[in-house]
């Protein structure tokens, strides 16, 4: 459950700053998985035929596995946490809308909810007087519209955000639970694969579809050319529906 101000007040650029640095780790360990084969695995089998330098090939060998498989689970991590910073920072730029839709309309938030002079909260009860007069009735009327609108988009904004941060969770875990694999194929294959999977269900998911033309810009903006590109052709009917809001989109 992602409360409002855990969204509000989130630093979403740590998530971010945190797939880069997985990213890093990556490369480092994929050159360390290089280094070994070149430097160490070539050179031994070359010039060192017997059992024993057999014996010290094969663990060299597996050496370089683990470090060619933990970049490709180290790749998997920054997927998902790349795709967490995305959904998080949508997420949190319509609740930043909607806090400002609420400022524009002279309500506050109290509690997570938007709030207004003559309504106090959304009401769920009897309808105003009859004896109100019928500007205060206008104004009213028109605070419960304004109300529902700002309410509408805090209630996406943490839908968006419970959403990513529940399926972030679940993949960051398996990762976890394999560290130190020796089968490149399982780590490519299984874990790399799945990650790239779960980073798209993540994005294609955030899809403003139905919402505000503001918001669907900020969100096609916030993709990179890539993820634009990837989006583009894994779901082009659906984009093209929001060609009007996010204008051109990539071919």
């Amino acid at each position: 459950m992602v409360a409002y101000h855990d969204l509000y007040d989130c630093r979403v650029d740590q998530w971010q700053k945190a797939a880069d640095d997985w990213v890093d780790l990556a490369r480092r360990s994929s050159s360390a998985c290089e280094d070994v084969r070149a430097q160490g695995k070539k050179p031994l089998d070359d010039h060192w035929a017997d059992a024993t330098g057999r014996q010290a090939g094969k663990r060299l060998e597996d050496l370089a596995d683990r470090l060619e498989s933990g970049g490709d689970i180290m790749k998997g991590v920054a997927m998902v946490l790349d795709a967490l910073a995305h959904s998080m920072g949508f997420a949190q730029r319509t609740l930043f809308h909607a806090a400002e839709l609420a400022g524009e309309h002279g309500l506050g938030i109290r509690d997570g909810r938007a709030v207004g002079a003559y309504t106090g909260a959304a009401p769920v009860g009897p309808n105003v007087p009859q004896n109100v007069p019928q500007n205060v009735r206008d104004a009213h009327t028109k605070e419960l519209g304004d109300i529902a609108t700002v309410n509408g988009l805090m209630d996406e904004a943490l839908r968006e955000a419970a959403q990513a941060d529940a399926k972030a969770s679940a993949e960051l875990d398996k990762p976890a639970k394999t560290i130190n694999v020796a089968d490149t194929s399982q780590a490519h294959n299984e874990i790399l694969v799945e990650a790239s999977h779960v980073e798209f269900e993540m994005l294609r998911e955030d899809i403003p579809v139905g919402k505000d033309p503001h918001l669907q810009r900020a969100w096609w903006d916030g993709l990179t050319p890539q993820q634009q590109k990837d989006l583009m052709r894994a779901d082009p009917v659906t984009l093209a529906d929001l060609s009007h809001a996010i204008g051109s989109t990539p071919r």
